[in-house]
């Protein structure tokens, strides 16, 4: 290991413009759309893990699989990992369990598949279906296979949230934004170094593969929204494009995997990539029997990408500061609440013990 890692060492070294195009790419687009979009979603994921620690408890489900599941699925990769560190943390969870949780809790939020993949890049409305048909089909079936509670979980106490959980949640959501960024420099730097040593044309010379397909797959092996733009324009039909895209955001790449294995502390993370990798598989094989159930043509879209980013800008635009003004308001009232007595009294005792 130590040798590969002085060998991309060396690659960034001898081809340095085009490393430091990608780093600083990828900086912008952490800066101006993964730190934005995100991290709102990892502060509240935070208070919701110390407002209600014992999960979300539906039948017989284990409370913080369905949790993981449900947070993860509106806030997207990596906010699912990100309630498994939390339980994983208080004690509700063992090593074990996060790592069983963790293989459907990883998912692309249902804004990012219709609004991004089907109506931007593939500027369809019947792409709706196979997509989320095949993403969330295959991932439900594996959260009830693994999500049904053995024995019982730790019952913790629930809390009414203080000042120092708010800026405990704050400091822990600003931290893992920067997690989240340095897996997305180091994707995109590799992803510039594998393009620099010619590898695509390598192997697209040795497989009856063209280039572009072989550029596209070992883009969104890295990252997982390059290689997904890169697919919808390649030159096959709709439903194999959009197969592959579905394998992308099921599988994550290694930008989402390192991302997970940044939160979670799971005992087997080969087995863990290799879960993800099938159910990318079954998940892509779904999505094109899905295909035979919409148009041979994809139907356009009422709105364009650049229509639709616009649209999302502004939308965002507007949440940030309602964001912020109810946070505040938040603090203000914990900072302002009364102390109760019994807890001045108790301060007291100690004090003189």
């Amino acid at each position: 290991m130590f040798w590969a890692i002085l060998l991309l060492m060396v690659g960034f070294v001898a081809f340095p413009e085009a490393v430091l195009s990608a780093a600083a790419d990828g900086a912008l687009t952490w800066w101006t759309r993964i730190v934005p979009a995100l991290t709102p979603y990892l502060i509240l994921t935070g208070l919701a893990c110390k407002a209600n620690p014992n999960g979300l408890k539906i039948g017989k489900l284990h409370p913080y699989a369905t949790g993981s599941l449900l947070l993860g699925a509106l806030g997207g990769y990596p906010v699912g990992a990100r309630v498994l560190e939390q339980g994983l943390h208080s004690g509700a969870l063992t090593p074990k369990q996060a790592q069983q949780f963790s293989y459907a809790s990883g998912l692309m939020s249902p804004a990012f598949l219709i609004s991004v993949t089907a109506l931007g890049l593939f500027k369809s409305r019947g792409a709706i279906l196979p997509l989320c048909g095949s993403v969330y089909g295959v991932t439900l079936l594996v959260f009830l296979l693994f999500s049904l509670r053995k024995g019982n979980s730790p019952s913790l106490v629930r809390q009414r949230l203080s000042a120092d959980d708010v800026t405990e949640a704050i400091s822990d959501g600003m931290q893992a934004i920067l997690r989240i960024g340095g897996c997305i420099l180091l994707c995109r730097c590799l992803g510039a170094l594998l393009s620099c040593c010619s590898v695509s044309r390598l192997i697209a010379r040795l497989l009856p593969v063209s280039e572009d397909t072989v550029s596209a797959i070992f883009a969104g092996l890295l990252e997982m929204t390059g290689g997904c733009t890169m697919a919808a324009a390649l030159p096959i039909p709709f439903a194999w494009r959009l197969a592959l895209c579905v394998f992308f955001q099921m599988f994550g790449g290694a930008s989402v995997l390192l991302q997970v294995r940044s939160f979670l502390k799971i005992p087997s993370f080969g087995r863990y990539v290799l879960i993800r990798f099938c159910m990318a598989v079954v998940s892509a094989l779904l999505c094109l029997l899905l295909c035979r159930l919409i148009p041979d043509q994809p139907v356009e879209a009422i709105a364009s990408a650049d229509e639709l980013l616009h649209r999302a800008q502004t939308l965002l635009g507007l949440a940030i500061p309602c964001g912020v003004g109810l946070l505040s308001a938040v603090i203000f009232v914990i900072m302002t609440r009364p102390v109760p007595k019994s807890r001045i009294l108790d301060d007291k005792r100690t004090k003189m013990c």
